[in-house]
């Protein structure tokens, strides 16, 4: 009866060492690639890139912003293009 008893508990030592170590391994693995994942981000994604990708986005919005300030000036004044039609005599 001690042997059978010693014989699952070495089973039940091994198989839990081989599971531990199977999780261990995976676990390792998964936190490398989550590394080697950040290095890449890191490389792709920084300031000069993101610079670089909204620069003509800005160029427009300043456009943008100067024909409104240019509108603004001349918003009190009546517009030559939009002069009331000749009045036609009546007859």
């Amino acid at each position: 009866m001690d042997k059978i008893n010693e014989f699952f508990v070495t089973a039940i030592g091994i198989i839990s060492a081989g599971v531990a170590f199977i999780i261990r391994r995976l676990f390792r693995s998964v936190d490398k690639a989550h590394s080697r994942i950040t290095i890449l981000e890191k490389s792709i994604v920084d300031r000069p890139y993101l610079e670089s990708q909204l620069a003509p986005i800005r160029q427009d919005l300043n456009l943008i912003l100067s024909h409104l300030l240019e509108h603004r000036k001349t918003e009190g004044q009546p517009k030559a293009h939009l002069k009331p039609p000749p009045s036609h005599p009546k007859e």
